[in-house]
């Protein structure tokens, strides 16, 4: 994704991010104080829920936290669902829109983007447990074994 891009769809996100997030003004871009590249790498690494991210509907519009309320609640439907009477249940319960679909479904084969690089999507599948397997799941402590980043590093803007 382009400095020029994210200019063209969202300058008032992205006004607002660079002054929530960096203190920093767009206008300092045209003044000559922010050069085009600090600028880019700036955007670039905007941090996950950010408004400019949330505007162009991308994976990181979203904020780990909020992926994992996500999955609470698809599992919790699953878990009613799987609960209720077979016979007056209806149809399995579809998980919540997650951001950043409406560009995979562009992709020839999922994987590759329209810049011809590769991109990986994780996927957080629904599994059905019962309430005192989630409780049991809610309960323990998690811990990063291994962090990766997920955003475009600075050069390749």
């Amino acid at each position: 994704m382009t400095l020029v891009h994210v200019l063209r769809e969202c300058p008032d996100a992205l006004r607002a991010d660079l002054r929530r997030v960096y203190g920093l003004d767009l206008d300092d871009l045209e003044t000559g104080r922010l050069r085009v590249g600090a600028c880019a790498d700036l955007v670039a690494n905007l941090p996950a829920g950010s408004m400019t991210w949330r505007r162009l509907d991308v994976a990181a519009a979203w904020t780990p936290v909020e992926y994992m309320l996500a999955v609470q609640v698809d599992q919790m439907n699953m878990w009613m669902w799987g609960n209720a009477d077979p016979k007056k249940r209806g149809s399995k319960p579809k998980p919540l829109p997650r951001p950043g679909r409406g560009h995979a479904a562009s992709r020839d084969d999922g994987t590759t983007g329209s810049d011809g690089r590769e991109h990986r999507v994780r996927a957080i599948g629904v599994q059905p447990m019962t309430l005192g397997e989630f409780s049991r799941w809610r309960a323990q402590r998690f811990e990063d074994a291994r962090v990766e980043e997920s955003r475009p590093l600075a050069g390749n803007t």
